[in-house]
């Protein structure tokens, strides 16, 4: 009998992931097609959803080379989230899309703050007031681009757009809807005292749908558009976030698992919100209905990694051309070559400001205790433990509902040994990875997707659908010595926090 494949698309940042799997989760075919991205006056971050378009598109056509359409069973997603791209009435985009990495609406959050006690916003919404969700990006066009605003028909996110390209139908789903700012996650609808405190008009907002309802079919414009066989099921799949949990094997209470790439956050699966009293991390609905994701997330987890690699090690990016390997396996070969702790060296990751723990835009990179006797393995072995410790420092935050004792690790970072090795011990718990680190977010999506159209019976499947490759203890004594450096880590943060909004003061982020 031939495989029932899944094609699915991971809408990220840079590109369109387009990967074909088969019923056994297989990776058949893949193909990446990139897309830009415009950064304008400091903070503005847009991307064209024509763009979006294209690369659908064009990955689906590539991906699909060889393979006869109607051996596609289902088409489905996972997407970037908190982004806000508006449609007007005939469905089609106003302007580009303010994506998740723009934070323009500074004053609109600061509003938000005046209108509503956080603390109350926070246990209607399971996420604190901010800038970057979709709230806050909505109210900034609404008060600086009334034209356009008077326009709106619906708000969407990426896959939702490329979702009604495919169907014609304008939907979103629970896990998107919670990245909002503007739904209810214990009532699971739009939050009626969000919409009546902002003025927003609830009838801008999309149809929510579970993760694993068939959206729509796939039309004959759009079979044209991309190769694929009119009237092929579309699932609606799920944000990013939520479909690398599904990777992560997160499905119930005693999972947690954490994603490693360029920003980096800890999950775990509940029946019920956690509400931080000190609002640090924030809450999902889960793929699975009913269910919540506590989650936190820091901002520049692979982003610090990929800068310490192309600006310190330029080398091992020369020499892996020549030797044709991985930049990251002589990377990890120089950072064995420090020892734990990196000689005193300390590192804080926050490249672009930081949310979990902290909260704070303005928060700064930052090198402590450099002396010249460090080297470059030093700085190296610096930057990743800088990174971890601040993942220790989520982990410790969401500890009281923690019911794990391992920790599944994947993203584009946790295919280094070296790197997964530093995250058990500083976490200090076993850490499991599997075959499918790289391409989690299309991993999750195409499990959702089987769902959809009946070929899994339900989410706890995925876990007879990897193979584990690898499972590392934590040393000891190097957990030990962690412990010891945590309380430095965040004390140098605390430390450093008014001096970081100095220097805004002085030197403008958006310089």
């Amino acid at each position: 009998m031939q495989d029932r494949l899944i094609l699915t698309h991971n809408l990220g940042t840079t590109g369109n992931k387009a990967v074909i799997y088969d019923q056994t989760g297989r990776i058949v075919r893949s193909w990446l097609s990139n897309y830009r991205t415009s950064y304008s006056n400091g903070n503005f971050v847009e991307q064209s959803s024509s763009d979006w378009w294209k690369a659908v598109c064009e990955s689906t056509r590539n991906v699909m080379r060889g393979i006869h359409e109607k051996s596609i069973s289902a088409v489905s997603f996972s997407g970037q989230m908190m982004g806000c791209l508006c449609l007007d009435k005939a469905g089609n985009p106003i302007q580009n899309a303010i994506i998740w990495a723009d934070m323009r609406a500074c004053r609109e959050s600061k509003n938000l703050h005046d209108m509503i006690d956080e603390s109350q916003f926070y246990h209607i919404t399971g996420h604190r007031i901010s800038s970057a969700y979709t709230l806050s990006k909505l109210l900034w066009i609404k008060n600086n681009q009334p034209d356009v605003y008077q326009k709106i028909h619906k708000i969407v996110q990426a896959k939702d757009y490329i979702v009604y390209k495919l169907t014609g139908r304008i939907v979103t789903d629970y896990t998107d809807a919670t990245g909002t700012n503007m739904f209810d996650l214990t009532r699971g609808e739009w939050s009626k005292i969000i919409l009546s405190m902002t003025g927003i008009d609830p009838d801008i907002l999309p149809e929510v749908l579970h993760s694993t309802e068939i959206a729509g079919t796939v039309t004959m414009e759009a079979a044209g558009e991309t190769g694929l066989l009119p009237k092929t099921p579309v699932v609606i799949g799920a944000g990013d976030g939520l479909c690398a949990a599904i990777a992560g094997t997160c499905t119930q209470a005693e999972d947690a698992y954490l994603y490693f790439g360029s920003s980096a956050w800890v999950g775990l699966t509940q029946k019920e919100p956690y509400w931080d009293s000190d609002l640090r991390t924030f809450n999902w609905a889960h793929v699975v209905p009913g269910l919540c994701s506590p989650c936190g997330t820091m901002q520049a987890a692979g982003a610090s990694i990929d800068w310490a690699r192309d600006q310190i090690a330029r080398l091992e990016t020369a020499q892996a051309e020549v030797q044709n390997c991985r930049t990251q396996d002589l990377i990890d070969q120089e950072i064995l070559g420090s020892p734990p702790g990196a000689n005193g060296l300390l590192f804080l990751p926050f490249l672009l400001g930081e949310r979990s723990p902290y909260w704070d835009p303005s928060a700064k990179g930052t090198l402590i205790g450099l002396r010249k006797k460090h080297t470059r393995s030093d700085l190296l072995r610096s930057f990743i433990e800088g990174v971890v410790l601040n993942l220790k420092s989520i982990w410790n935050t969401l500890l009281p509902v923690i019911q794990a004792d391992e920790l599944v690790v994947v993203g584009g970072q946790s295919t280094s040994p070296v790197n997964r090795q530093i995250v058990a011990d500083v976490l200090g718990v076993p850490v499991i990875s599997h075959n499918h680190l790289k391409d989690s977010k299309n991993f999750g999506a195409a499990v959702l997707g089987g769902i959809g159209i009946g070929l899994y019976e339900n989410i706890d499947e995925v876990k007879q659908m990897v193979t584990i490759e690898s499972r590392l203890e934590p040393d000891q004594k190097n957990a030990q010595l962690y412990n010891e450096l945590l309380p430095i880590f965040e004390k140098s943060y605390y430390a450093l926090k008014e001096i970081y909004g100095d220097l805004d003061g002085i030197i403008p982020r958006d310089r």
